[in-house]
């Protein structure tokens, strides 16, 4: 019997996962991060110099798992507490130029525009493409990948793609909300499952709109599934199951 609490009666009991919904978070963003590193090791170019642009969970994995001196830029200095030690911070996104061996552009809709790309040059540049496989035609329409790869001089061009749950974009937390939903409904079909709910908050706003980085952890901290069941339940093996569909790729671009 898995470790679990009674619920009203000693019939019904209570399951939770180990599983928390940062765990499910850093998940996404190590698949995301590993996409890039291997994609850099199969056209065998290493950079010695990167900016990323955007710090938030894709541009801090992937700052922490490149092995080079790191630059990363945003306009929100509330997600500086992301990134690793030794990766250097700027706040904003004007006068990125310099001598950069990669670029990657991870701020997805609404983020940095060709205009302000313009005139960037890198041995190889990665844009992180904000849709997925559930993507609608509005979404769609607000995709800036192509245009945002046009602008930027590079020998190596390339975007990255994160997809397999059929979820409305690539973002992490989409992707995160998104394994959370589907948990909740596998946990249903299994025989005795009374409810299931999951932790669902509007994470981002934590963060974004209240400026509280302390809290944000906390709530990402909290058990990320909960089952109340007749019968013996693993949470973490229902959310394995559909973070098991999330598969990230990087695929080269030519203008």
């Amino acid at each position: 019997m898995r470790p679990h609490e009674t619920g009203i009666t000693e019939t019904v009991k209570t399951f939770f996962s180990s599983l928390t919904v940062g765990d499910i978070v850093r998940h996404i963003s190590s698949l995301k991060s590993s996409a890039v590193t291997g994609w850099l090791e199969e056209v065998r170019f290493k950079p010695e110099n990167a900016l990323i642009i955007g710090s938030y969970f894709t541009g801090a994995a992937i700052s922490d798992a490149l092995d080079c001196r790191v630059t990363v830029a945003d306009i929100n200095p509330q997600t500086r507490f992301l990134l690793g030690e030794g990766v250097d911070f700027l706040e904003g996104i004007h006068d990125l130029g310099g001598d950069w061996d990669l670029i990657v552009d991870t701020t997805g809709i609404g983020g940095v525009t060709p205009g302000e790309l313009s005139g960037l040059t890198a041995g190889a540049f990665i844009v992180e493409d904000p849709t997925s496989d559930g993507s609608d035609e509005t979404i769609m329409g607000y995709n800036s990948t192509a245009e945002r790869l046009e602008v930027v001089e590079s020998d190596l061009k390339a975007s990255l793609h994160t997809l397999g749950l059929g979820a409305k974009t690539s973002g992490t937390m989409t992707l995160t909300v998104e394994a959370l939903r589907r948990s909740m409904a596998d946990a249903l079909e299994c025989e005795g499952v009374l409810y299931a709910t999951a932790t669902l908050r509007f994470f981002e706003r934590i963060l974004f709109r209240e400026k509280d980085p302390d809290g944000f952890i906390r709530a990402l901290e909290s058990p990320a599934l909960t089952i109340s069941s007749l019968e013996d339940i693993s949470c973490d093996e229902i959310l394995e199951g559909n973070l098991g569909l999330i598969r990230s790729e990087v695929r080269g671009y030519q203008s």
